[in-house]
């Protein structure tokens, strides 16, 4: 695929949150700002400054923040769809002393910079001190505030470890969130928000690996994601995206493949290689894999067996005979869709290709590498 990647969340709540209501501070010379007193709305207040989770890492970098030096390349290090970046911490450029942990998650379709996307992590310490960031959660959770006084404000934790407290709600953006308060000598000192492995399909046999592919093929090909969207491994948005990635891949490389100017050509003409593709991807086959995985492992193989169509070989008459016609421009151009578009139907299949490669449901299941071969070979464009 041109851009499937399966996120591996954060397995640790770690957590930590913020978010309040017109609370008083816990240092009295911090201004106050109103923020809600849900936990659920995400939001939080450091040093009297109003932020939510999740947000833009550039909500924090405009608001004087930077990136540490543990991403050294920040400025062109990109992360591809969904995929997160390992823990970082960001600094306050006003006090030295104050910093949050975070993890970023891009949400686009496009490669993107950690500072273009999104906090997947937030974690913060709450210190009582004169010098410390002064934190304000939701209900005016402080670094005073005791066990009881979190349970006050935000009721009994879903989930209860010794002293961290664990709560899970859902956004108004439909994200399953997690957090995490931690006790300390009988008082708040650390909090975190971390977007809830619920969110991801998961993968955590062979069976749910072979469903998987399968699910990611008819994506890609058919355009036939109900499956794919229902195992929460992409948006509908997501899976619509990358089902139109794999139409204009392919009508590009056919475009290419018969010397037309995909930048120059008529956009009608275009859209018209762009219904071949949808109707030549349409024509693909393949076997169901065959995982080799041990139970409770979380890497494997699988073995897939694709069916190349012969819709290159059989157009080439037809395309022969408009290369010798002397058409130029969109006429040449409108003279080959016209010529190869009949052809889509008397499509067959040539000799089947078997091939191996490796899973890690920890890591994505399958790399991009894998997948860029496997489009390559259904549309027959290996060298």
């Amino acid at each position: 695929m041109k851009r499937i990647v399966l996120l591996s969340m954060c397995t640790v709540l770690c957590l930590q949150i913020t978010a309040c209501s017109a609370l008083e501070q816990a240092d009295s010379k911090t201004p106050a700002v109103e923020i809600s007193d849900k936990l659920e709305s995400g939001e939080l207040a450091i040093d009297g400054k109003k932020y939510t989770f999740p947000s833009a890492i550039s909500d924090w970098t405009n608001d004087g923040w930077h990136i540490s030096n543990n991403y050294a390349n920040t400025d062109t290090f990109e992360m591809e769809y969904l995929v997160e970046s390992n823990e970082f911490e960001v600094f306050s450029d006003e006090k030295e002393s104050e910093y949050v942990s975070m993890c970023a998650i891009n949400f686009e379709s496009e490669p993107a910079k950690i500072v273009e996307s999104t906090t997947a992590y937030l974690s913060m310490k709450l210190i009582d001190g004169k010098k410390s960031m002064q934190v304000v959660l939701p209900g005016g959770i402080t670094s005073k505030s005791t066990k009881e006084d979190v349970i006050s404000a935000y009721g009994e934790p879903d989930e209860e470890d010794g002293e961290d407290l664990r709560y899970y709600y859902t956004n108004s953006d439909g994200l399953d969130i997690a957090v995490e308060i931690s006790i300390v000598n009988e008082k708040v000192y650390m909090a975190a928000f971390a977007l809830a492995d619920s969110n991801w399909g998961s993968v955590t046999n062979a069976q749910e690996c072979v469903e998987f592919i399968n699910a990611a093929l008819e994506t890609s090909f058919y355009g036939k994601f109900d499956t794919y969207v229902e195992g929460k491994f992409d948006t509908e948005e997501g899976a619509q995206a990358l089902y139109e990635s794999e139409v204009e891949y392919y009508a590009q490389g056919l475009m290419y493949y018969l010397d037309i100017d995909s930048e120059t050509v008529d956009g009608g003409i275009a859209d018209g290689f762009r219904d071949v593709s949808r109707a030549v991807l349409a024509k693909f086959k393949w076997d169901d894999p065959v995982v080799d995985m041990a139970d409770g492992a979380t890497w494997g193989s699988f073995e897939i067996t694709m069916y190349p169509t012969d819709f290159l070989d059989i157009i080439e008459e037809p395309v022969l005979a408009v290369m010798d016609s002397g058409l130029e421009g969109d006429e040449y151009a409108q003279g080959m869709l016209d010529a190869i578009t009949p052809k889509v139907e008397e499509i067959s299949y040539k000799e089947g290709v078997t091939e191996s490669y490796d899973l890690d449901i920890e890591d994505g299941i399958i790399s991009q590498e894998t997948w860029d071969e496997i489009d390559d070979i259904l549309m027959d464009l290996t060298e």
